[in-house]
């Protein structure tokens, strides 16, 4: 590994011992095997909607920091320092790093608490519709860096042994726990969706009547709904294979782990299960909203002709009338 004589970030034991993901415990942190290794954590993140990744990258705050551009995704050392070339490839010092992605997840290789809700600040500022601080989705995993690894990683539950911290290790590793945190992010905006067709069914089976629900709300639930599926799908790209992953069986071995200890095709099938299901009260409202516009364009219709009728009457009768007046 590269060695550039500058330790990792300070306050990166202090952000092992913080909470994980978005409404769960912290993962549990292994002790080292050998003085060798070091153990750190990565976190991940969800900020906005989106992420200018290339306004984040020429921020003044990260000037003379290392920076790397990739598929819609920048890596970003935290500290000063110019990282040669090679150690992409032959290992790099252990951060502190922060992955940013422009589907709008965020995540930190041993970045401690201050430095990264610094980060996390500045990201904001580029971000599209960001989420609140006060409610954050959070996606972690424990990461082990251990030089004498007889292999080039050696995966557990809640643990990944590197032999070294190149490049497309970051870049593999931050990409499944972006995606996981995004998910977790869509996930809640689903249930909360659910949560509004649940109250509108109630209301109609109380009042048994449907002219309370807006068509207007209905239309724009369609139009999330439909966002959703198109950004999971598109934006997160959760059925794609990683390219890094694709061309490197060592990285491939990695990124297949991640996504299996994370439950990535079935969290993402009990999400599209959902969405499915919205979908389904979507079309029950719209189609009921639907019929009861057609009735009252039959009733308008049926007036109408009514009142032709009446008005042609009044007009035989009139005539009837003068007729036999002159007679």
């Amino acid at each position: 590994m590269c060695d550039l004589g500058a330790p990792y970030d300070e306050e990166a034991a202090a952000a092992a011992a913080e909470l994980g993901r978005h409404g769960l415990g912290a993962r549990p942190i292994p002790t080292a095997d050998c003085p060798t290794e070091q153990v750190f954590k990565a976190d991940a993140h969800y900020v906005g909607s989106k992420i200018d990744i290339y306004a984040l990258k020429e921020r003044p705050e990260f000037a003379g920091c290392y920076r790397r551009v990739h598929k819609g995704a920048v890596v970003l050392a935290l500290s000063p320092r110019s990282i040669p070339q090679q150690c992409e490839t032959e290992g790099m010092p252990l951060g502190p790093y922060m992955v940013a992605f422009n589907y709008g997840s965020v995540v930190f290789f041993a970045a401690g608490p201050r430095l990264r809700q610094r980060a996390l600040s500045i990201t904001r500022e580029v971000a599209a519709d960001p989420v609140s601080s006060e409610r954050p989705y959070v996606e972690e995993y424990c990461l082990t860096l251990s030089p004498q690894l007889p292999v080039w990683s050696s995966c557990s539950p809640d643990n990944i042994k590197l032999q070294l911290l190149d490049l497309k290790n970051l870049q593999v590793i931050s990409q499944v726990l972006a995606q996981s945190v995004a998910m977790d992010f869509y996930s809640s905006h689903v249930e909360r969706t659910l949560e509004t067709f649940c109250n509108m069914n109630l209301e109609m089976q109380e009042s048994q009547n449907i002219g309370k629900i807006n068509k207007q709300v209905l239309l724009q639930l369609v139009a999330e709904n439909n966002i959703v599926m198109t950004d999971i799908i598109n934006k997160l790209g959760v059925h794609e294979r990683f390219d890094i992953a694709w061309k490197h069986v060592n990285y491939g071995k990695i990124w297949e782990f991640l996504r299996s200890e994370l439950e990535m095709d079935g969290r993402f099938k009990t999400l599209e299960s959902k969405l499915n299901l919205i979908q389904d009260n979507l079309k029950y409202f719209l189609e009921i909203l639907q019929n009861r516009k057609s009735d009252t364009l039959e009733w308008i219709i049926i007036i109408l002709i009514g009142a032709e009728i009446c008005l042609s009457l009044y007009d035989l009768i009139s005539k009837a009338s003068s007729e036999g007046f002159v007679a």
